[in-house]
């Protein structure tokens, strides 16, 4: 069997996977849940050109969006931030063309977040820099763009106030929080970005080996694995993905859940990644 006549086994096996058990997941979350897999089937959709599997995607999306309600958690990691992201992702990559706003509605809960209840950390995935994430893609519209520099200006104060009190993972976080809010299209309101980037890579050095670790929201996983050695080369690098990269799926030590980061949504677009399908920008959501 050639290289990718197995390639297209293993992405047949993931799609019936995540097909028998998508909307069984119970998260409706970006990095765990039907959010992620939504993602995935766009995707080999447009892979294989069976419309059926964008349906899927929608009907999960449809599940998701039952699920949210107003007190739903806002981190980003199973929560309404990391779905307003993945939902904006799919809108610029064109998979979904909606003429309503259907994150208006989120808005509202991630202003609470952000500005009035307690928060945990300045992590990327439960804490503030994923609240900041949420709103850097509301900043590309125009009536949520004042919500969102009140918020985003209110998380970069934070930061300020507290830098030297964060935890060295999370300063990795907050790294690439501000460097993802200078490259956003108002970089002139967050000025004050360039000094923390700055303090920021005083902690550590992009460029060096032992930065890769610093990335421990990604955990240990392949998918986790590869995104790091992305995560670290985007700014510096062009990054490629092959196969010999990427672990032969083995259905009898199948992934441990069936979103991105460690189940069969991310490892079915690894492989897409791979076979140039797609790109890696799906990478840059976990």
């Amino acid at each position: 069997m050639d290289d990718k006549t197995k390639v297209e086994e293993e992405l047949r096996q993931i799609a019936d996977m995540l097909l028998l058990n998508g909307t069984l997941t119970e998260c409706p979350g970006l990095v765990h849940g039907k959010m992620g897999i939504a993602v995935f089937f766009f995707y080999f959709a447009q892979h294989s050109g069976n419309e059926l599997f964008a349906d899927y995607a929608m009907d999960l999306m449809g599940e998701m969006l039952n699920q949210i309600h107003v007190n739903s958690p806002a981190d980003y990691e199973k929560g309404i931030g990391g779905i307003g992201v993945g939902i904006d992702y799919l809108i610029r990559n064109e998979f979904l063309n909606i003429e309503d706003d259907i994150c208006e509605d989120f808005d509202r809960r991630m202003v609470r977040a952000v500005m009035y209840d307690p928060w945990q950390n300045f992590s990327f995935y439960n804490g503030l820099t994923g609240y900041g994430q949420y709103w850097i893609t509301r900043l590309r519209y125009s009536d949520p763009a004042i919500l969102a520099k009140k918020c985003l200006l209110h998380i970069v104060a934070l930061i300020e106030e507290q830098f030297t009190e964060i935890s060295s993972n999370e300063q990795t976080d907050v790294y690439w929080f501000l460097k993802n809010l200078q490259n956003s299209q108002t970089v002139s309101d967050f000025d004050r970005c360039i000094g923390l980037l700055e303090k920021c890579q005083a902690f550590w050095d992009l460029q060096s080996p032992d930065a890769i670790r610093l990335f421990s929201r990604l955990g240990d996983s392949e998918v986790g694995n590869v995104i790091r050695a992305y995560q670290q080369s985007r700014y510096f690098n062009k990054f490629d993905l092959t196969m010999e990269q990427i672990t032969p799926l083995d259905l009898e030590k199948p992934p441990s859940g069936t979103g991105l980061l460690y189940g069969y949504a991310g490892e079915g677009l690894m492989r897409l990644t791979a076979i140039n399908r797609t790109n890696a920008s799906w990478m840059k959501l976990l």
